[in-house]
């Protein structure tokens, strides 16, 4: 049956039940029950991640797991596969090796973000996961944008602004989030962004300068666009300090929401 499969999966140490071609076969999407994941016994839904020896998955089990990750997105069964993923990144894979991308765009078409959240709370709170936290923000947030859902995009931002984060946010994640607010008219949640990368000593560099720049232009903020334009080339060249940028995004974001 699928709830003894899942107690396989639970109780087997390093996913070793996923080199069993016949288990696979019990995850196809026609064998799976049209219900949702709230049918499987709750003691079942959260693997037991302490016992997962950290060594690595073989070349067999990565492929297993990937080819059930599509099977059980297929069956709408998204927390099982946050559980594996998670489960399988105990072992420290490359990111690459495992078909994490068909599951974010699996989760960037849901409705709401209760399942994407649930993914990410467990990494979040998930020590040894915590590395893939940033590059999968990426990979979401990403499509969000261009789903044209910047408002999911925003969410992500500050759930990942939180003082609780685990992870220094770095510059990848801050340029798709600028980038992503300009393009979609959310020119002060873009100018949070800046003031965040600036308050962490982020390069930010003259692309997600010149996105500001000309986002404010489009507002027709000129006096704010001149003015943050040269403070930035200023830190960028070393001629001023973070604070004053800091003071005048603050003086920016202030009088926009007045």
């Amino acid at each position: 049956t699928i709830n003894g499969c899942f107690i396989t999966m639970r109780s087997i140490l390093r996913l070793r039940f996923l080199s069993s071609p016949y288990l696979i076969s019990r995850f196809t999407p026609n064998s799976l029950p049209f219900t949702s994941s709230s049918s499987f016994p709750h003691a079942l839904i959260e693997p037991t991640t302490s016992t997962i020896a950290a060594t690595s998955l073989t070349q067999e089990e990565l492929t297993q797991i990937n080819l059930l990750i599509p099977r059980l997105c297929s069956s709408n069964h998204l927390k099982e596969v946050a559980n594996l993923i998670t489960t399988a990144f105990l072992t420290n894979p490359s990111l690459e090796s495992i078909s994490v991308s068909i599951f974010i765009h699996r989760l960037s078409l849901e409705p709401d973000l209760t399942q994407p959240m649930y993914f990410l709370n467990r990494l979040k709170y998930t020590p040894k996961t915590q590395s893939f936290l940033l590059p999968i923000c990426k990979m979401l947030v990403s499509l969000y944008f261009r789903n044209r859902e910047a408002t999911k995009g925003l969410k992500i931002f500050h759930w990942v602004s939180r003082r609780d984060f685990p992870c220094p946010v770095d510059y990848g994640l801050c340029a798709i989030l600028v980038n992503g607010f300009c393009k979609n008219d959310m020119v002060v949640e873009g100018l949070k962004v800046l003031r965040m990368m600036v308050v962490g000593n982020l390069k930010f560099g003259g692309e997600v300068r010149m996105w500001v720049y000309r986002s404010l232009l489009r507002e027709a903020r000129i006096k704010e666009a001149q003015e943050l334009n040269e403070a930035l080339k200023c830190v960028e060249n070393g001629d001023k300090g973070n604070d004053e940028v800091v003071a005048l995004l603050d003086s920016i974001i202030s009088n926009w929401i007045e």
